[in-house]
C-alpha cells in the first residue's frame, strides 16, 4: 500500500488524481477510482492503537472489538470513493468533535491504566483534525464539480444490548439535515435499504429510530457545507455475533454484496435526478 503525506494527498485530490493511499502514520486508506458526486466513509472499522496507547489501556481487544464497527469497509469496498479508518475509536473518535474525541471512560468502563499525558491526547487530536482536513477536501472537490455531493456514513450497532426486540436492521439519522431539499434523496435511500435482501435476514430500515445522526461525521459536513448531505447508517449486528466477535458465514457475504450494489444503484438515482437534471 502507498502511504502519503496529508499535504502529497492534498495535492492528489487537488489534481483530481485517481489514486489508493494511505496516510503517512497509517490512520486512514483513501481511495479514489474515479470522481463521482458520492464519497463512502467507515470511520469506526479500524481497530488499530498506537502502542504507548496499547501499553496504558485497561480493555482487552475484544472489550474494544466490540463497540467498534467491524466489516463496514466491506460493505461499500466496491465504491469508487471510499474513506476507511484504521485507528480504534479509543484512540480517537472520529464521531465525536476533535475538542471530544478522546476518552476517559467510554459505556461505564474506565479506559486508561493512568491518565493520559498532554502529548498523547495532542498526538491523537492532531490525528482526528487531519482525518477532517481530508473529508473536507474531498467533498470541497465533489461539490465544486458537481455542485453538491453526498456522504455515505456507514457504522454499526449492537441490539442485544437493548430490551427492545423490533429494532430496524438499518436506521438512517437525518436530525442534522438542515434543508427540506434532501428529502427526496434521503427517502430514495430509505427506500433502497428497505428493498435489500440479504441472505437469513428480515430487512427492515427506519429513520431516526434508535439513533438520530448526531455524530461528527454529519456535524461537520452539514455544518460547513450546504451542498454536503451525509446519510449516517447504522447496520445492526446481524452479520456477526456481536458479543464473540465471530462473523455469521452466511449473512456477513450476503450483506457485503447486498450492501455494496444498493449504494451503487442510489447513487446512480442520485446522480440521474440531482446532478444530472439540474444540468
Amino acid at each position: 500500500m502507498t502511504h502519503l503525506s496529508e499535504e502529497a494527498l492534498l495535492e492528489k485530490i487537488k489534481n483530481r488524481e485517481i489514486f489508493t493511499a494511505t496516510i503517512d502514520g497509517g490512520g486512514f486508506t483513501l481511495k479514489i477510482e474515479k470522481y463521482e458526486p458520492a464519497m463512502s466513509a467507515a470511520i469506526h472499522d479500524g481497530g488499530n492503537m498506537r502502542p504507548e496507547l496499547m501499553d496504558n489501556c485497561l480493555l482487552s481487544k475484544s472489550e474494544r472489538y466490540y463497540e467498534e464497527d467491524p466489516y463496514t469497509a466491506s460493505f461499500v469496498s466496491q465504491q469508487p470513493i471510499t474513506l476507511t479508518a484504521h485507528d480504534s475509536r479509543y484512540e480517537y473518535d472520529l464521531n465525536r468533535t476533535t475538542d471530544e474525541c478522546v476518552y476517559e471512560t467510554a459505556w461505564g468502563k474506565e479506559c486508561w491504566k493512568t491518565p493520559q499525558s498532554q502529548e498523547v491526547i495532542v498526538t491523537s487530536k492532531e490525528k482526528h483534525a487531519q482525518f477532517y482536513r481530508i473529508v473536507s477536501a474531498v467533498v470541497e472537490a465533489l461539490a465544486e464539480d458537481f455542485g453538491q455531493c453526498i456522504v455515505y456514513d456507514n457504522h454499526s450497532y449492537n441490539y442485544r444490548r437493548h430490551e427492545r426486540t423490533d429494532l430496524p436492521v438499518f436506521n438512517l439519522g437525518t436530525t442534522s439535515v438542515k434543508s427540506e431539499k434532501w428529502r427526496p434523496v434521503i427517502g430514495r435511500w430509505l427506500q433502497t435499504l428497505k428493498n435489500m435482501k440479504v441472505d437469513g435476514v428480515d430487512i427492515t430500515a427506519a429513520e431516526n429510530d434508535i439513533f438520530y445522526g448526531k455524530g461528527n461525521l454529519a456535524g461537520h459536513c452539514h455544518g460547513l457545507y450546504d451542498n454536503v448531505l451525509v446519510l449516517a447508517t447504522e447496520s445492526k449486528k446481524v452479520f456477526m455475533n456481536e458479543l464473540t466477535g465471530e462473523p455469521d458465514k452466511n449473512v456477513l457475504p450476503s450483506l457485503q454484496q447486498a450492501y455494496n450494489a444498493a449504494v451503487k444503484e442510489n447513487t446512480a438515482s442520485y446522480i440521474k435526478k440531482n446532478i444530472q437534471a439540474e444540468r
